[in-house]
């Protein structure tokens, strides 16, 4: 992990959001279920969602050559650090410190479809300066961005065994079109996929991926994704905890309970929580064993994950 940059212009301009926590993590590694445990915290503003519409509007990704998700310090100006910050706090609901009792009795499966109402929700009672949440895996690759935009920000970082993440990744490229991003180029082909559409992520290097298996893309995800965390977040352990999937799945109280205190946060409102989180983003229920189902197609990817397995404290193979 990097020392904390000094960058000229991360000052804020106006004291909009203070402290935002901002969960990061590999597509399919836990961190919706982190999310959507935290937007329910009354002290914690958010968007109960994914930001791409806000984030994507500065800075616009499509599969051309060149083109990724990546988005580094140098390409954030004074004036867009505070658009950004602007648009993200006019974005924002807090359901919970408003509505408790309707907050309560919307499951956190259906929240993000629910976005556009709840986050409509207390925005009476919005007044600078607020703290919020926020979770988009892309981010992964804008965190040099995002110090410069939130120069106080602290990152809950999820972790996942390769072998649960890229499986569950392998499942949302060939089971579910929720996950499609971008159309794929005239020519460019997947050896073993008959979609239209690149799922999640589009990783630096996208391009030298052209005839390879979903699997491998999915591998080569896992890896940078996590790769660029480990390049880029502050060293700090005050900026940065990392949360295992693992742990959340087995027993989230302990787990809740040491970021709510890292973060600062009153543990009460978590409780709930604190023997089981309720499934988010997926129709089952958390399982370390998943993978086994595609064990055969895993094994032979395993090889271009094991640097960064390993450096995660996760079998290389």
């Amino acid at each position: 992990m990097s020392s904390l940059p000094t960058t000229p212009g991360t000052h804020l301009r106006e004291p909009l959001i203070t402290r935002p926590l901002i969960v990061l993590g590999a597509p399919r590694s836990g961190t919706t279920m982190i999310y959507q445990a935290l937007s329910t915290h009354p002290d914690l503003w958010s968007l109960y969602r994914e930001s791409q519409a806000v984030i994507g509007t500065y800075f616009p990704a499509e599969m051309t050559p060149g083109s990724s998700m990546v988005v580094g310090a140098d390409d954030v100006d004074d004036d867009t650090a505070t658009a950004i910050r602007r648009a993200f706090y006019e974005a924002v609901g807090n359901v919970e410190a408003s509505h408790g009792a309707v907050g309560r009795r919307v499951p956190l499966i259906v929240r993000s479809r629910l976005s556009g109402v709840l986050t409509r929700l207390g925005a009476a009672r919005k007044a600078p300066p607020i703290r919020m949440v926020e979770k988009t895996p892309d981010n992964c690759f804008r965190i040099q961005m995002l110090l410069r935009v939130f120069p106080d920000a602290q990152f809950v970082y999820v972790v996942r065994d390769p072998r649960g993440s890229i499986a569950s990744m392998y499942r949302g490229w060939t089971e579910e079109a929720r996950f499609q991003r971008f159309e794929l180029p005239p020519g460019f082909a997947i050896a073993d996929y008959p979609g239209t559409h690149w799922c999640f992520g589009l990783i630096p290097g996208w391009e030298e991926l052209e005839g390879a298996t979903v699997m491998e893309i999915c591998a080569h995800q896992w890896r940078l994704y996590n790769d660029y965390c480990g390049r880029d977040l502050p060293a700090d352990p005050d900026r940065v905890l990392t949360v295992r999937y693992e742990d959340m799945a087995a027993d989230p109280g302990p787990v809740l309970a040491r970021l709510a205190g890292w973060a600062h946060l009153d543990p009460g409102p978590l409780d709930r929580y604190s023997r089981k989180l309720p499934v988010v983003n997926t129709w089952t229920m958390p399982s370390a064993d998943k993978w086994r189902k595609v064990e055969r197609e895993l094994s032979g990817v395993l090889p271009l994950v094991a640097t960064e397995s390993r450096r995660l404290g996760y079998p290389a193979a």
